[in-house]
């Protein structure tokens, strides 16, 4: 029984660990958790609201099966912990940690940051032992879990209640909602006032250029028009100043998530959890580094091979004389590199990796991105020959300027987002005259700001320190899920239902939607990390604060109702209307507990379709039928088939993925014919 000291390796993805298994061979078994095994239950807050302990279950029936086979394997083995490398990753190796130590004789914590061979075996060999490692990850993990937990578990059905309808409450997607709103406001509040541009076409040996006043807005109307006026007959211009210099343009430091997340979805429409799908991908086959990080600092060895690399592709002249450092903004993030390539080979190279692997076309469009970003990080800067001149029209001064590229530098490899002016310009001397060809006057408009992206609204949540690389997919996906914002081609309009949350909390719960606060929880987290904070004082703040807030908000849904109810019962209820307390009190006690006919009536039809008893005192009770009539409802679904004329309708409007999800097409069809009707 050689067999006993066996080692195993745990990962989270099981194609992560059929890699791993090929680059470590028999001596290894390498086993996947398939992500978070355990978590606070569904069903309830799991929560015990006076220690603040959680209580962890296990997900499902296949977690506890690939449990038990993993602590089987373990026995008497010698682990690895190789979970990611970041605070959810952790969690899941301390959860696994916690459930082998009595079993295995040894296990070990190996942070892969690449799934390399040459990595991997290095890591492998260098692990520490998991008790030497950082518990604060974990219990930063805590404070996020258990504190997001509370506050939605409590605020959700409070604010749901309160407005009227289904919302939910989130630490961090609340002001990610808040953000989207106070923009469309913005807009909506916004107004357009004119501007005039004037501009003159001049020429010389034959090449014609532009210049422009040199107020280049002028909101002065009749100024503008004299102006225009006085050099409309003028032939010539003279030049009365040039200036030539040199610009240099840096290439921009390596990729962290998330700016990969804001370029990807800039330039290749990519939504923040498409891109992180994609690179989980990329990472898995071993072809980029870990993909949540917001360090831009490249390891000295990867930094060798990428200027040995453009040294042999580009040449010589593309190599700065020494290698370029990048620092990251929080220092703490150093531990982990940025987002590079791992495989330092050409383009078409990279793309052979992508087929062999079997990924697509979408997979190598990001590969090449994060490919063009990590090469260019290390070439030498592009340089400009920038002449700027000015003219004299008619005793105005009208200025223009033109670049002429001197050596392309980095660009030669990533040429996008920073464009420079490079209008061409003949030769031009002080004093002499040039030709006046043309000249125009436009009336422009000031512009409202634009909505945001979801690129550009993870830029805005981390320049004001919300969210963290994992969490900025999650944040979008959840505000879209949740219908707080909806896409109008790349850019996010929020919905009615984000108004009255943002309006409700910002009265009620000011703190969930208040930047600040949001800032220093997160920051809160971090010292939790750093062992300096206690993270069971996280959950506690939170916890506080949801306990006290102001006089509660009456809504118009409940309003409404208690009026209707008075009419019905005679009753005057003009001196409670405005007292949330007895306006309640005087609903329960007068509320209709019987079911209407067309509810009664539509059970009925639901159960002769589903074939699924109807009880008689389900008929009795409003709030049983309800229950039962959801239930029914999902029961008919399972075999309701879409009318042809409902899928012409979904494909008409793009949306032919719910033809095999009636449930949701239905959903999506009746919110597609209310705003028709409304229009």
């Amino acid at each position: 029984m050689g067999e006993k000291t066996k080692k195993i390796v745990i990962v989270e993805s099981p194609k992560k660990a059929r890699e791993i298994q090929k680059y470590l061979g028999k001596d290894y078994s390498v086993k996947a958790t398939v992500g978070h095994f355990k978590d606070l239950p569904e069903k309830e807050m799991g929560v015990d609201l006076k220690t603040f302990k959680p209580k962890f279950v296990i997900k499902s029936p296949n977690h506890r099966k690939m449990l038990s086979q993993i602590k089987k394997l373990s026995q008497d083995a010698e682990v690895f912990i190789a979970t990611d490398p970041d605070r959810e990753g952790y969690a899941i190796g301390y959860f696994m940690y916690e459930e082998l130590k009595k079993k295995a004789k040894d296990i070990k914590r190996a942070e892969f940051h690449e799934i390399t061979p040459k990595h991997i075996k290095e890591i492998i060999k260098k692990a520490p032992r998991f008790e030497e490692t950082n518990f604060g990850l974990f219990e930063a993990f805590l404070g996020r879990r258990v504190g997001d937990r509370i506050v939605g578990y409590i605020l959700s059905p409070i604010a749901s209640k309160e407005i009227g309808g289904r919302f939910s409450v989130g630490r961090v997607q609340s002001p990610a909602v808040r953000l989207v709103v106070e923009r469309e406001r913005e807009i909506i509040a916004f107004k357009p006032t004119p501007y005039y541009v004037l501009s003159a076409v001049l020429e010389k040996e034959g090449i014609q250029f532009v210049s422009f006043y040199e107020k280049q807005r002028l909101e002065d109307k009749e100024l503008a028009e004299k102006i225009y006026s006085d050099i409309k007959d003028e032939k010539t211009a003279v030049v009365v100043d040039v200036q030539k210099k040199q610009v240099k343009q840096s290439p921009k430091p390596p990729f962290t998530t998330s700016v990969l997340q804001q370029t990807a979805n800039s330039q290749l429409r990519f939504s923040p959890e498409k891109t992180m799908m994609l690179a989980q991908d990329l990472f898995e086959n071993g072809l980029i580094t870990y993909h949540r990080t917001d360090s831009v600092r490249i390891s000295d060895e990867a930094i060798k091979n990428i200027r040995k690399f453009i040294k042999e592709h580009f040449g010589q002249e593309y190599l700065p004389q020494k290698a370029k450092r990048y620092k990251s903004k929080n220092t703490q993030a150093d531990a982990h590199e940025a987002i590079r390539i791992t495989n330092f080979v050409p383009l078409e190279k990279q793309k052979q990796l992508i087929q062999e692997k079997g990924l697509t076309e979408d997979h190598f469009k990001l590969l090449k991105l994060i490919y063009q970003r990590t090469i260019a990080s290390q070439m030498k800067e592009a340089v400009y020959e920038r002449t700027t001149a000015k003219f004299d029209i008619k005793g105005y001064i009208f200025k223009t300027t033109g670049s002429v590229i001197a050596f392309d530098g980095y660009k030669k490899v990533y040429n996008i987002e920073d464009k420079e002016d490079t209008q061409k310009l003949p030769p031009l001397k002080k004093g002499e005259t040039v030709k006046k060809v043309d000249q125009k006057l436009e009336e422009k408009w000031t512009k409202p700001p634009p909505r945001y992206t979801e690129g550009s609204l993870v830029k805005k949540l981390e320049e004001l320190g919300i969210g963290r690389p994992s969490t900025y997919a999650t944040i979008m996906k959840t505000i879209k899920d949740r219908g707080y914002v909806v896409k109008e081609g790349n850019a996010l309009r929020p919905t009615e239902a984000a108004y009255e949350l943002i309006d409700y909390l910002d009265k009620k719960y000011h703190w969930v939607v208040d930047y600040d606060f949001t800032k220093r929880m997160e920051q809160f987290l971090d010292y939790v990390e750093q062992k300096k904070k206690d993270w069971k004082e996280f959950v506690k703040q939170l916890y506080e604060k949801t306990q006290s807030s102001g006089r509660s908000v009456i809504s118009k849904k409940m309003l409404d109702y208690a009026l209707d109810l008075a009419k019905k019962h005679g009753k005057d209820i003009s001196d409670i209307l405005d007292n949330p307390e007895e306006l309640k009190k005087f609903i329960d006690q007068h509320k209709e507990t019987k079911p209407t006919e067309k509810q009664i009536a539509y059970a009925r039809s639901l159960s002769e379709k589903t074939g699924l008893d109807l009880p008689e005192d389900v008929l009795n009770d409003k709030e049983k039928i309800k229950k039962w009539i959801n239930k029914a409802k999902k029961e008919a679904m399972k075999s309701y088939k879409l009318s042809e004329k409902q899928k012409a309708v979904l494909i008409k409007n793009g949306r032919e993925d719910l033809i095999d999800q009636p449930e949701k097409a239905l959903k999506w069809l009746n919110s597609y014919f209310k705003k028709r009707r409304k229009k």
